[in-house]
């Protein structure tokens, strides 16, 4: 009887060892959360464009650029601090995940923008005009110090999912007319500046290379090429393989169903580099505003996930803070940089 009590009693336990490793392995999986803006305030959805929340309110500010922290719980943004004069002067904050606690990181009547996290979350990269023209630096989050890194005309950071390097747009100076930019990747500490892909030739159509964001294995890099012809420009999604011979691969699907009539404001990596966010006008529908679409790069659907009249862009996705395996997770931002060539 002792040991038909004692097997009750152990089979008893192993159901609650069992029901209690379920559970947490349920309640430690939680909802990925998408941060943007409309119009010029943050937002935050769920994947499936529901649950959609409001994290700023001003009437006197503009904000862009929303960046999720490494551990999910926080968002470095741009703030206009005056909506008049969003062509010369803004500033990077950082609040808490729901909206609170906002604090102000750079004070300088200058544009800084673009903010990309560091993977540990200890420092900020942005793109600032401080220095008398675009160039990328590096701010601590604690002690506010400020680092510059690029000297050449430079901006829209992002980190490397290791830490190691930035990838970032470089301008590609000529004497008359706009000029071009492609992608460059450096050493975190601003160190051995190179190239990920030859520079367009300067004999063919004027090209634009905007906002480099990393994949999560750290091997590619995306990023959006705006080609100038006569007709009209062409705009395109392209992954780059970081440090190897492959050629740029380009995204047609989405042109191919929404034509080539469009603008683009961000982009972000997703679901361990399974898919990703895009936000898109087309420009020959009426009324015409951005909206989010996330795109799955094995299946090639497009889902669009919001269908507002005001203007959604420069989306971001995090796993949340309580992510399960905080490697797969992946941080990035295409920042809203302002081009003083156009």
């Amino acid at each position: 009887m002792n040991r038909l009590k004692t097997n009750v009693l152990l089979l008893t336990l192993m159901f609650w060892f069992r029901c209690c490793l379920l559970l947490c392995c349920v309640t430690t999986v939680v909802d990925a959360k998408i941060v943007f803006c409309v119009d010029d305030d943050i937002f935050v959805m769920d994947d499936d464009g529901s649950r959609r929340r409001r994290l700023t309110h001003s009437t006197q500010a503009t904000h862009s650029d929303p960046c999720w922290s490494p551990d999910g719980t926080q968002i470095a943004f741009t703030r206009y601090m005056d909506r008049t004069k969003t062509q010369t002067s803004s500033e990077v904050f950082i609040m808490n995940a729901d909206g609170t606690d906002p604090q102000r990181l750079t004070h300088n009547n200058v544009m800084d923008l673009d903010p990309s996290w560091s993977p540990d979350g200890t420092q900020i990269a942005f793109s600032s005009t401080r220095s008398g023209d675009w160039g990328v630096f590096i701010i601590d989050v604690a002690t506010l110090a400020v680092t510059q890194l690029t000297d050449a005309p430079s901006a829209s950071p992002d980190w490397a999912p290791d830490g190691t390097q930035i990838v970032f747009e470089r301008f590609i100076t000529i004497l008359n007319g706009i000029n071009p930019k492609t992608i460059y990747v450096m050493d975190a500490d601003g160190q051995h500046q190179r190239r990920v892909l030859p520079d367009p030739p300067l004999d063919g159509p004027l090209t634009l290379r905007y906002f480099p964001c990393w994949s999560a294995d750290g091997e590619r890099i995306l990023f959006y090429e705006d080609k100038w012809f006569k007709e009209g420009d062409v705009l395109r999604l392209i992954v780059q393989q970081v440090g190897g011979r492959k050629k740029k691969k380009e995204i047609r699907d989405i042109n191919d169903r929404l034509g080539n009539n469009l603008n683009l404001a961000g982009t972000s990596w997703m679901e361990n580099d399974r898919s990703m966010l895009v936000s898109i006008k087309i420009n020959d529908k009426p009324n015409a505003s951005y909206d989010i679409y996330r795109y799955g790069f094995e299946t090639r659907g497009l889902r669009r996930l919001t269908r507002e009249a005001s203007d959604e862009e420069w989306p971001d996705w995090t796993e949340g803070a309580l992510s399960v395996s905080p490697h797969g997770k992946l941080l990035t931002q295409w920042g809203k940089i302002k081009d003083p060539t156009k």
